[in-house]
Order: structure tokens, then C-alpha cells, then sequence
């Protein structure tokens, strides 16, 4: 604990972790985010960066970020169980058109069939 008050107290360690957070966030939303999105553990650290700046406790800032992670693979799991069932209605409600669709069609060749 003594290295986390230490860290805490720290004036350089804190204005690398503020200059950190400044640069992540500036690539985080501009043209360098999709290679960023590809690096998890480098926005997990500009995140924590962040936290850290605004709380000035490593201890809560480690605690924010792990409920942090936590939260978003909540959230994609969310989100992809979403667009896995809306996939298979959608491919219900296409299954039905294409079925309409051929029931037309054998009724417009067995009408044609009966005029010959």
C-alpha cells in the first residue's frame, strides 16, 4: 500500500497519468480510434488514466476500472444476444416472404397451365 500513497502523492506520476489521459482521449475519438479499438489493454490504460485524474486514488481508480470492464462485456453481450435474435426473426419474416413468393408463382403457372 505504501507505493500506492506514494504513487498517489506523486506529482510526476501524476502529470504523466494527466498528459496520458489527454493524449488517449485525443486518439480515442479521432482518426486513429479503429487501430485503438483493436488494443484493448491501451484504452483500458487511458481509461484508468482518467479515473485516476478525477479521483487522485489509485485504489478507487483500480476499482472503477475493473467495474468498468466489467459493465461493457455486459454490454456487448447485451447487444449481441439483441442482434442475434433480430437475425433469426428477420430470416423468419424472410422465409415466409420467399414462401409466399413461390406459392404465387405455382399459382400463376397452374392458372396458365389450365388456360393452355
Amino acid at each position: 500500500m505504501y507505493l500506492f500513497d506514494f504513487l498517489s502523492s506523486n506529482a510526476m506520476f501524476l502529470s504523466g497519468a494527466f498528459l496520458l489521459n489527454m493524449f488517449g482521449g485525443r486518439m480515442m475519438f479521432q482518426d486513429i480510434q479503429p487501430y485503438l479499438s483493436k488494443m484493448k489493454f491501451l484504452k483500458y490504460v487511458f481509461i484508468f488514466c482518467l479515473f485516476f485524474i478525477a479521483t487522485k486514488d489509485i485504489n478507487i481508480s483500480l476499482i472503477l476500472i475493473v467495474a468498468y470492464v466489467i459493465f461493457m462485456q455486459f454490454m456487448i453481450d447485451f447487444k449481441n444476444q439483441k442482434e442475434h435474435s433480430e437475425g433469426k426473426s428477420e430470416e423468419k419474416n424472410n422465409d415466409a416472404k420467399i414462401d409466399s413468393c413461390i406459392d404465387l408463382l405455382n399459382d400463376i403457372k397452374n392458372t396458365s397451365q389450365v388456360q393452355s
